[in-house]
């Protein structure tokens, strides 16, 4: 299950933009009581005409030089083991630094109406959490910090990895509003799949890279809607829905998960410093332990 989850998790962090050469349409509106022909005018002043490819080229320089952000998710996800089913509701915020990577994130989390509050920084320095019902903080191992440290490597920026989902450009349809363009993209299909096996395994630690786990995951269906900012051109928002199964262990796992996140503060996180308190009296706890054995 642990691995499963691991695995979307992965494929949540790789998958973002691509390409086109079409304008964007603009999105269409009731129209509103009382609109006037000047009204409409300046609307029609504010379409761009730039083609999603020199969209992907602005955002690319955009965030060449992104230093933070910040980050508010709402995550509902479905695990469906062995004909169990078990619901996970999580809203997250996030404060992320690139240089050098870490990142401060406050957590809820219900599990079957269980409600658990969860918070945790990543640093060079280790991975730190606070265990709200002990009421103490805990240091996880270095192998695990160093996992999710190397997952997470080159993919430090909401809107990087542009070139990743080139090859469907044909399959993107780019509109526009007032303040943003946005891409939505469907996909499904044999090819879209060994992509996403390709690049999870790409973001997983050796150990995790097995054919065998890669083989036996699926991706039945993924779906983006990404709001790009026409000022800016950093990600303003990031939705996305996945399907997909997996086997762990001999157990058929089918996992849904419907992701609504925002973006925004870029560059203003200056710095991420785990807490006195944490660093003094965290109790380092091993792969075992975590593991439950």
């Amino acid at each position: 299950m642990k691995k499963a989850i691991s695995i979307i998790f992965g494929a949540m962090l790789m998958l973002m933009l691509a390409a086109c050469s079409e304008t964007a349409e603009p999105v269409e509106k009731e129209a509103e009581q009382g609109t006037t022909a000047e009204k409409k005018k300046a609307d029609k002043e504010k379409e761009s005409d730039l083609t999603l490819e020199e969209v992907f080229k602005k955002t690319e320089e955009a965030n060449k030089d992104l230093k933070s952000f910040k980050s508010k998710m709402n995550m509902k996800q479905t695990v469906d083991a062995a004909g169990e089913k078990q619901e996970i509701n999580s809203d997250i915020d996030m404060e992320f630094v690139t240089e050098p990577m870490a990142l401060h994130q406050k957590m809820t989390m219900s599990i079957e109406g269980e409600k658990q509050e969860i918070d945790a920084y990543l640093t060079k320095e280790g991975f730190y959490m606070y265990e709200p019902n002990e009421k103490m903080w805990i240091k996880l191992p270095e192998e695990f910090s160093g996992q999710i440290l190397q997952m997470s490597e080159g993919q430090t920026n909401p809107s990087g990895q542009l070139d990743q989902l080139k090859e469907f450009v044909d399959e993107f349809d780019f509109k526009q509003d007032d303040k943003n363009y946005i891409l939505t993209l469907k996909a499904s299909g044999e090819k879209f799949d060994q992509f996403l096996k390709d690049s999870v395994k790409e973001t997983m630690p050796p150990e995790m890279q097995a054919e065998e786990m890669m083989g036996d995951m699926k991706f039945n269906k993924v779906e983006y809607e990404l709001l790009i900012d026409k000022e800016t051109f950093y990600l303003n928002a990031l939705n996305m829905v996945t399907d997909m199964d997996t086997e762990v262990e001999g157990q058929k796992i089918n996992m849904n998960m419907d992701m609504k996140s925002t973006y925004s503060g870029y560059n203003e996180v200056k710095n991420i410093e785990i807490p006195k308190e944490a660093l003094e009296n965290a109790q380092e706890i091993n792969m075992d332990e975590m593991n439950g054995e």
